[in-house]
């Protein structure tokens, strides 16, 4: 049986902090640069609003047939400001910081979320989300609804001393894999969940080679629900530069 993984879709993932909103916005239309951000939008039962997306915006499935602005550290500000959003919601560190003041030059503001500390600042950007998209009740019940699963991972686990190495794949090209280093949700979630994140010796989401991917050596692999379908399953995911020598692969 393959020990990678791939329909485990972490609900609400990757990456994402508190808010910083100075005055009351028009959310009627907005552009939303940040695959979590996206996914709370959505999971607040407000995406109805959401007009353009980035490229880690995969989830849920109604956001593949958005316009897409280019990916969180390439932004483009010609793609934005061609959708007319009212808001535009991106990662402090979206890129690059010059495509964002031509946004807010042209008259649409952004409001800027942080990444840290990724656990509490999740959880800090649900509610801040909500009062910004008139969502409060929405938000409050999300956030609890996600306490009691961390909550019943933390019991599942209590006590057990096998630690598996596991490796989370946001996405993937014919030459390497874009993985979830230390200080992401993603990573921190694989660590309350009693593993080990393969990819603890990098930052951020980052692109590995193949090398780099066999030298992780993770006994475990999961990614988005999507990018599994897209991959082409299990089998797919083996022919990725550098897995066939995994644990994981090895072990299936």
């Amino acid at each position: 049986m393959t020990r990678i993984i791939g329909r485990a879709v972490l609900a609400v993932l990757l990456v994402v902090g508190g808010i910083r909103q100075a005055a009351a916005a028009d959310t009627t239309r907005l552009v939303v640069i940040g695959g979590s951000l996206t996914e709370i939008v959505f999971a607040l039962g407000r995406g109805n609003a959401v007009v353009g997306v980035d490229q880690t915006s995969v989830w849920p499935p109604e956001v593949k047939t958005l316009p897409q602005v280019g990916y969180y550290k390439k932004v483009s500000a010609e793609g934005v400001l061609s959708l007319t959003p009212t808001l535009v919601m991106a990662y402090r560190d979206s890129e690059p910081a010059s495509a964002l003041r031509q946004v807010t030059q042209a008259g649409t503001p952004v409001t800027f979320f942080e990444r840290s500390p990724p656990m509490v600042a999740l959880m800090d950007n649900i509610g801040a989300v909500g009062r910004l998209l008139g969502a409060e009740g929405e938000a409050e019940s999300l956030r609890r609804s996600l306490d009691d699963q961390i909550a019943s991972v933390a019991r599942a686990v209590a006590g057990k001393k096998a630690r598996p190495r596991v490796l989370f794949v946001l996405n993937y090209d014919p030459s390497q894999a874009v993985v979830a280093g230390a200080g992401t949700i993603a990573g921190q979630l694989i660590e309350m969940a009693g593993g080990i994140n393969a990819a603890e010796n990098v930052s951020g989401f980052k692109p590995l080679n193949g090398e780099m991917v066999t030298a992780s050596a993770p006994d475990l692999v999961l990614t988005v629900e999507e990018r599994w379908d897209a991959v082409g399953g299990a089998a797919g995911m083996m022919r990725l530069p550098g897995m066939a020598a995994t644990p994981a692969a090895r072990a299936g």
